[in-house]
């Protein structure tokens, strides 16, 4: 399911244009993270296929670090026509709504303080193992009726990761299983 990073960051910039928001490329840096994070928690796969680094300001895909490089701490115009793919529109929809309204330094201090990074010696990849581990916890709770009970901050947040992440066999099969 890996995209690449100029795919993943477009998807981002235009889903934050068309809720009214433009980011800052260190806000947009933090939100790749989280996607990657997020997509590794929720399914095991990774979302972007560019590494993570851990720079001295937190994670950093240098790609696009290179590509917004001149902008410091300028807002980056969304681009426009894009088609997020159906399988990622959940997940990049979860993590603009939970993140494109922190400030380029609270996403900072945020990310600072979270293992994948915190434990991350600088300049060196944050590994898609320690991204998973860390993220799975806010995604799969155990309780004492289905320990693998995946939990989400809304209904339709639920609805599009299981919408996104089954394939149409599985969808049949769930339908007509409920329909008995």
């Amino acid at each position: 399911m890996a995209f690449s990073a100029k795919s993943v960051t477009d998807w981002i910039l235009w889903l934050a244009g068309q809720r009214g928001k433009r980011l800052s490329p260190m806000q947009l840096q933090k939100i790749l993270y989280y996607a990657q994070g997020y997509s590794l928690g929720m399914s095991g796969e990774k979302a972007l296929d560019d590494p993570i680094m851990a720079w001295e300001h937190g994670p950093v895909v240098p790609d696009v670090y290179h590509r917004f490089r001149n902008y410091g701490g300028a807002k980056i115009s969304p681009p426009a026509d894009i088609v997020i793919p159906d399988e990622m529109f959940g997940l990049i929809d979860v993590v603009v709504s939970q993140k494109s309204s922190l400030s380029a330094a609270e996403l900072r201090t945020v990310t600072h303080e979270e293992s994948p990074y915190s434990t991350t010696p600088r300049n060196e990849e944050i590994t898609p193992q320690k991204l998973e581990d860390f993220f799975v916890d806010l995604f799969w709770t155990s309780d004492e009726e289905d320990e693998y009970e995946p939990s989400f901050y809304s209904e339709e947040a639920e609805r599009n990761f299981f919408r996104n992440s089954l394939s149409q066999r599985k969808k049949k099969a769930l339908i007509d299983a409920c329909s008995i």
